[in-house]
């Protein structure tokens, strides 16, 4: 009990944190104390180290697939001198075995209060509400540096909420969420993040009244993945101007697919990421910007700042992981990262922890709580492989 507390505690302070600064970076609070480089996000997420004091019983796939993470990951700081990926791999490795529910417990609550907080915030005009104007729509990011970041914040929060009140609540929630889609369509006009809202309200209902109930459906959910990440970079590599349905698709997803051709015909592709990569985006002001060129799909924006060989790894993780939790029963964990998976398709926050929570709890564990008659144990299993 007293280990399980321990390392409950821990693994609460280290996300808070990196939650915390993650999502302020998000915002129009960026500035002074509140910003943190990655280099001390580091040494915060080495704290997590003090877990393996406690004995924390390993199986040898979780070795492989965290030491091939952890030197892709070096790899890619030697090739483009950015700690990133170094600080978020290291932190979803050293996740293995925490509860799944602290870590989606501590992201709801941290970057929750946040958004809420900035949201009224800018309402009160203390934070700017930036406003961008798409024809004669106009676009509020209510404290955010972009109206998608507020968007995205809004869906990723809606699904772990709903995830850890899976059983309870589901007209309330149901609700909550066609109200905030249709809040993000009207004053945002984030069309994506608006549509994965509704999808997930439609998943948890289904998932609520099936019980969970194994369906042969289930069996291609773990490599959704794979199609929808090949799906985008395929899209986007071969499209052309001179194609009627690419440009259709392209206008669809406002620009995405011409925004991720441009960056093929500008930067060479690397296996260990690009040094000198650079995606300029209007986030954090409404001013014009002349050389915008951000790629908003996660899968081809990482290509390029990543490398080939992380974006595969963490494919290939994605897949054994989802295939996991489906021998476990674990339908409706699996049916989010897919999910997730089609969302990253057209953003850019497919490995970043102040919105997808879920790629790092992949090595956390489902702790199911058991209140016998005399006493309170713990069951759990191994999570993540």
């Amino acid at each position: 009990m007293i280990k399980m507390k321990f390392d409950d505690l821990l693994v609460g302070f280290v996300v808070s944190i990196v939650i915390f600064f993650n999502t302020i970076s998000t915002t129009m609070l960026n500035k002074g104390f509140l910003h943190v480089g990655a280099s001390s996000l580091l040494v915060v997420v080495a704290l997590l180290l003090l877990r393996f004091f406690n004995k924390i019983s390993i199986p040898y796939h979780y070795l492989i697939l965290s030491a091939m993470l952890l030197m892709v990951a070096v790899m890619v700081y030697s090739k483009t001198d950015k700690l990133n990926f170094l600080v978020y791999s290291l932190l979803m490795v050293l996740l293995v075995n925490a509860d799944r529910k602290v870590i989606l417990k501590t992201y709801v609550f941290v970057a929750g209060t946040i958004v809420l907080t900035v949201f009224l915030l800018s309402l009160l005009k203390v934070v700017p509400n930036l406003q961008y104007s798409r024809g004669a729509v106009i676009r509020n990011s209510f404290g955010f540096i972009y109206p998608t970041d507020f968007a995205a914040h809004c869906f990723y929060l809606y699904v772990a909420i709903s995830y850890l009140l899976k059983d309870r609540y589901i007209g309330l929630r149901s609700l909550s969420g066609v109200l905030l889609a249709l809040f993000i369509m009207k004053f945002c006009d984030a069309r994506m993040n608006a549509i994965s809202l509704l999808v997930a309200v439609l998943l948890f209902l289904f998932f609520y009244f099936t019980k969970e109930k194994k369906l042969k459906l289930y069996h291609l959910l773990p490599y959704s993945v794979i199609l929808f990440s090949t799906g985008m970079i395929y899209l986007t590599y071969h499209f052309s101007w001179s194609s009627p349905l690419y440009v259709q698709i392209n206008q669809f997803i406002t620009g995405r697919l011409a925004l991720g051709k441009n960056a093929f015909n500008l930067y060479p592709l690397n296996w260990f990421g690009t040094r000198g990569v650079q995606f300029i985006g209007s986030g954090g002001s409404t001013e014009s910007v002349l050389n915008y060129n951000y790629v908003d799909s996660s899968y081809v924006q990482m290509l390029f700042t990543y490398g080939i060989v992380p974006v595969a790894l963490l494919v290939g993780i994605y897949v054994i992981v989802s295939k996991y939790e489906f021998k476990k029963g674990r339908y409706l964990f699996v049916a989010i990262l897919s999910l997730i998976a089609i969302n990253c398709m057209i953003e850019a926050f497919w490995f970043v922890p102040t919105y997808n929570i879920f790629m790092f709890t992949l090595f956390a564990t489902e702790v199911v709580k058991k209140k016998p008659v005399n006493s309170l144990s713990y069951s759990e299993e191994i999570g993540g492989i």
